[in-house]
């Protein structure tokens, strides 16, 4: 709570924690099988959520939470990465929004072709509108990484997009 300045963002802040907080452990249990790692997880989870929260705090609350959520599940796949030094699936099945200036019905059938981890890049990004730094910091990533990532799947859908159009 002392990342955040604001009392009114404090209190808000709080209000989500609360809310949210059995819905985080519930999925880092989901992936970590284990009380003290998923209370790990969400505990940082809650971290980077209370870094970023200023910018994202007016999303719509099913927005918030999705974006949370997301946080949660990263971090806890992280975790156990760490843990078993295995290589793991990242797997959602959130319905992600379109980029602007596109052909609505193409983009919502190219996006829902591109993987998981590419639309959640694209979800955060752009229906979520936000930056490097909150979706590096989502995805446990430097900075620059999450903006490459962001150029690459936005090439990739754009290549996509011309294929299918093309057709």
């Amino acid at each position: 709570m002392a990342m955040i300045d604001d009392k009114t963002l404090c209190s808000e802040f709080e209000r989500f924690y609360f809310e949210n907080r059995s819905l985080a452990m519930h999925t880092a249990l989901g992936i970590l099988h284990s009380d003290a790692l998923a209370e790990d997880a969400v505990s940082e989870s809650f971290m980077k959520l209370a870094k970023c929260f200023q910018k994202v705090h007016n999303l719509e609350p099913h927005d918030l939470t999705s974006y949370f959520v997301i946080t949660v599940r990263n971090t806890s796949l992280n975790m156990l990465k760490k843990e078993t030094n295995d290589d793991v699936e990242y797997i959602d099945s959130y319905d992600h929004t379109e980029l602007p200036d596109a052909d609505e019905a193409l983009l919502r059938e190219c996006i829902a072709a591109l993987p998981q981890g590419d639309r959640e890049l694209l979800f955060m990004r752009y229906t979520l509108c936000l930056g490097s730094r909150e979706i590096g910091g989502a995805l446990g990533i430097s900075d620059e990484a999450a903006r490459k990532r962001v150029e690459y799947v936005r090439r990739k859908l754009k290549t996509l997009m011309e294929e299918k159009a093309n057709e």
